[in-house]
C-alpha cells in the first residue's frame, strides 16, 4: 500500500512550488496542458451535444451516476438528496450508488456505471487512492468524472473537482486568532500567548491544506515569540489525529496537559482541524471541573459547524468554527456537470492548487463563513438548522429564597419569662431619714442583780447572802 501521507505532501509541495512562482511559465504551462486535455475530451462529446440535450425534445434524458461513501452518514445522505434534486431540476436522470464504506465495492460501481455508459459520474471517494484502475475505463469510454468533496488521487481519469478550500479555512481561523489575541499589538517583552494544535487526519489532503493555511498566518508570531507552543508540537505529523474522532482528540490533549501543563494551567488557544476535536476538548475540560467561558478557559476553534458545536459556540464554550454549506457544494458540482454536458467549459476558480499525483485538477472552491457567538443565528435564518438545534440553553439564575421568620415553638411559649425585678425607688433628695437611737442599757451597779449576755439571771452577792 502506498504511503498516503508522503503522497499528499508530495502533491502539496508540487502545488506549492507552482504557487511560489504564481504566474510563472511552469504553472501556466501545466494549467494550459490540463485545460487542453479537458477540451479534447469534451470535444469528442461536443459532436453529440444534441443527444445530450435530448431531454428538451422529450427524449430520454442523460444519466448521471452519483457514487457516495455511505448512506448511514447524515452528511452523505443529505448530499445525495441535494445532488439528485439539482440534477433532476436540470432534466437529468440521477442514479445513486452507496459504497457502504467499501472501497472495492465503489470500484465495482464505477465499472457498472461505465458499462451503462453514463454521461458523467459524481464521485466522493471512500479511498482517495482506490479508484485508479476503475477510472482508466471511464477515461477510455469518454465518461467525465467530477470528484466531489474529496479529491480522487493517482488517476488521470478525474476531470473536475468541487470542494471547499482547506487553505482558505485555515487562514480564516489563523486571522481570527491573531485578532482576538491581539498578537499584532503585543509589545516586545510582553507575556506571549500559548497555543496547542490538534489537526485533522494525516491522510486527508484537506487537513493538510487547512494546517498550511493556519501556519501561513500564525508562523510569523511563533517565530517572533509572541505566540508559544509549550509542547513544541507544531508540525503536521505531530499534530494530526489519524481518522480524527472526539476521543482521540481528548486523549491527545490530556497527554499534552499532563506533560507540559503540570501547574494546572491551560493553553490560551487550542486550534483544531475539525469540529469533533473541538467538541471533545470542551467536553473533557468541563468534566474536569473547568467552567466554560470562565477564568483560564481557552479559545477553542473548530471546522465544520456541526449543530452540537454551534450550540456550544452560542453558549460560549467553543469560540468559532467554519461553516461550509453543502447545499452550495452540491449546486456548484451539478452546475459543472450541466455545463459540460451542454458542450461548454465548466467554471473553475483554482487551476493550480490541487494536484492529484497525475495532473492538476480544475477546481471550483465554494465560499465559506466563520461562525462565532455574534453571528451563529445566520445558520437558523438560512435554514441550515432550527433554533431548537443550535440556540443556547438558558440556565435560569437561581433566586435566593427569603429566610422564613422563626415561629415560637410550643415549648418556648410554655417557658415562663422571668419577671423583671424593679430596682427600689430612690427617695427624693431632702432631709435624711431620722434613725432612732436605741435606748441606752443602764450600766449595772456593783452588788446588784443583773442578766448576762445570754439573758441568764445572775444574782448579786447581797442576794446570795440573804
Amino acid at each position: 500500500m502506498k504511503n498516503r501521507t508522503a503522497g499528499i505532501l508530495l502533491g502539496f509541495f508540487l502545488a506549492a512550488g507552482m504557487l511560489a512562482g504564481c504566474g510563472s511559465n511552469e504553472a501556466t504551462e501545466a494549467a494550459n496542458e490540463s485545460a487542453e486535455t479537458e477540451k479534447e475530451g469534451q470535444g469528442e462529446d461536443a459532436e453529440n451535444s444534441e443527444e445530450d440535450d435530448s431531454a428538451e425534445d422529450g427524449e430520454e434524458s442523460a444519466q448521471v451516476g452519483i457514487l457516495l461513501p455511505s448512506e448511514e452518514e447524515e452528511t452523505w445522505s443529505s448530499d445525495a438528496k441535494e445532488l439528485r434534486a439539482c440534477l433532476e431540476a436540470d432534466g437529468y436522470q440521477a442514479e445513486i450508488l452507496w459504497a457502504q464504506g467499501d472501497s472495492e465495492l465503489q470500484a465495482e460501481q464505477v465499472h457498472e456505471m461505465a458499462e451503462k455508459e453514463a454521461s458523467a459520474l459524481i464521485i466522493a471517494p471512500v479511498d482517495e487512492y482506490g479508484l485508479s484502475d476503475a477510472l482508466a475505463e471511464t477515461k477510455e469510454k469518454g465518461i467525465y468524472v467530477f470528484s466531489y468533496d474529496d479529491l480522487i488521487r493517482d488517476s488521470d481519469g478525474v476531470n473536475y473537482y468541487t470542494t471547499f478550500s482547506g487553505r482558505s479555512a485555515g487562514r480564516m481561523i489563523g486571522e481570527k486568532i491573531v485578532e482576538m489575541q491581539g498578537l499584532e499589538d503585543l509589545e516586545e517583552g510582553a507575556q506571549p500567548r500559548t497555543i496547542e494544535f490538534l489537526m485533522g487526519s494525516p491522510d486527508d489532503v484537506q487537513a493538510l491544506f487547512f494546517y498550511n493555511g493556519v501556519m501561513e498566518i500564525l508562523k510569523p508570531y511563533l517565530d517572533s515569540g509572541k505566540l508559544v507552543c509549550p509542547s513544541g508540537r507544531t508540525d503536521f505529523d505531530d499534530t494530526g489525529i489519524l481518522r480524527e474522532g472526539k476521543e482521540r482528540a481528548g486523549e491527545k490533549l490530556q497527554s499534552v496537559l499532563d506533560e507540559y501543563y503540570q501547574d494546572g494551567s491551560l493553553p490560551q488557544i487550542i486550534c483544531t482541524g475539525y469540529d469533533d476535536a473541538a467538541y471533545g476538548i470542551q467536553e473533557l475540560l468541563a468534566e474536569a471541573g473547568r467552567i466554560p467561558g470562565g477564568e483560564g478557559w481557552p479559545m477553542i476553534t473548530g471546522v465544520g459547524c456541526q449543530p452540537e458545536v454551534v450550540k456550544k459556540i452560542a453558549e460560549g464554550s467553543i469560540f468559532c468554527s467554519i461553516f461550509m454549506d453543502r447545499r452550495t457544494l452540491a449546486e456548484e458540482c451539478v452546475k459543472m456537470v450541466d455545463t459540460y454536458l451542454k458542450g461548454d467549459t465548466p467554471e473553475i476558480n483554482n487551476y493550480e492548487e490541487y494536484d492529484n499525483g497525475k495532473k492538476i485538477i480544475g477546481t471550483y472552491m465554494c465560499d465559506m463563513q466563520l461562525i462565532d457567538s455574534g453571528n451563529y443565528e445566520l445558520l437558523i435564518d438560512n435554514g441550515t438548522y432550527t433554533e431548537d438545534q443550535v440556540a443556547p440553553e438558558i440556565t435560569p439564575t437561581p433566586t435566593p429564597e427569603p429566610t422564613p421568620t422563626a415561629e415560637a415553638s410550643p415549648a418556648a411559649e410554655a417557658e415562663e419569662v422571668p419577671e423583671v425585678t424593679e430596682a427600689p425607688a430612690q427617695e427624693a433628695p431632702g432631709k435624711p431619714a431620722v434613725t432612732e437611737t436605741p435606748e441606752a442599757t443602764p450600766t449595772p451597779v456593783a452588788g446588784s442583780s443583773r442578766e448576762d449576755q445570754n439573758g441568764y439571771f445572775i444574782p448579786s452577792l447581797k442576794d446570795m447572802e440573804t
